[in-house]
């Protein structure tokens, strides 16, 4: 990035193009103010994702697109001696959540990659649960991720996508850059395309937010679904 386009974002801010793209893979000086916001977004969603993930002790569970991990240490407390590995796309998040999480990665309890889920460095049939959140909008071809999930998923594993619902997402000005938005009945038609079987869907709505001024209201969904 040159230095004036430097100058311009630290006086005025992203543009929505410009925070689209910090969204997918935050990178550069703005990617840790860029994860703390993403946990200020998300926390609700966190929250709410836990018991979705039925989670029991000693169960392998992968995150995709963990951020700079500030919810990895509630996620270890969900259950006893649960086996964590992250994957993120972002570098610099990667990092974050390395030096955060330093004594929880000394343990041998979190693991963290960088690098992406349509070519993921795992076993197959090696998690017991995989989940992401506010991540399947940047699946440029989705079919390519949820293949490699499928392929790393223990036949009775779940995976859980937690993602705001097209009527939210449409109305905020960066999401016209890059993402693919979805309804229930949309990411159910991905899902069973690929080798998914829809299980059950919570819908959330969420407290009310502001972005840029405007407040708004969002409405999300934590859909679990099982292989095939």
């Amino acid at each position: 990035m040159s230095l004036l386009a430097s100058l311009r974002l630290l006086l005025k801010g992203p543009t929505p193009k410009e925070m689209a793209a910090q969204l997918r893979r935050p990178h550069g000086f703005m990617a840790r103010k860029v994860g703390e916001r993403m946990n200020a977004a998300n926390r609700f969603l966190y929250t709410n994702t836990w018991p979705a993930l039925e989670l029991r002790d000693g169960m392998r569970v992968l995150e995709i697109g963990f951020g700079n991990g500030q919810f990895l240490g509630e996620l270890a407390r969900q259950a006893n001696n649960l086996e964590l590995h992250g994957l993120d796309l972002s570098a610099a998040m990667v990092q974050e959540a390395s030096t955060h999480h330093a004594s929880l990665i000394g343990t041998g309890a979190l693991s963290l990659v960088n690098g992406a889920s349509d070519r993921m460095p795992y076993a197959e049939a090696f998690f017991d649960r995989i989940f992401c959140i506010n991540v399947v909008y940047f699946w440029d071809d989705p079919s390519a991720h949820l293949r490699e999930l499928h392929r790393v998923l223990k036949p009775d594993g779940t995976f859980t996508a937690v993602l705001r619902a097209r009527s939210s997402m449409e109305r905020l000005p960066f999401a016209s850059f890059g993402f693919t938005m979805y309804e229930q009945a949309d990411w159910e038609r991905v899902l069973r395309a690929n080798g998914f079987r829809p299980l059950r869907t919570v819908v959330l709505k969420e407290p009310e937010a502001e972005y840029e001024g405007r407040k708004y209201s969002p409405r999300s969904l934590v859909m679990v679904a099982a292989r095939r």
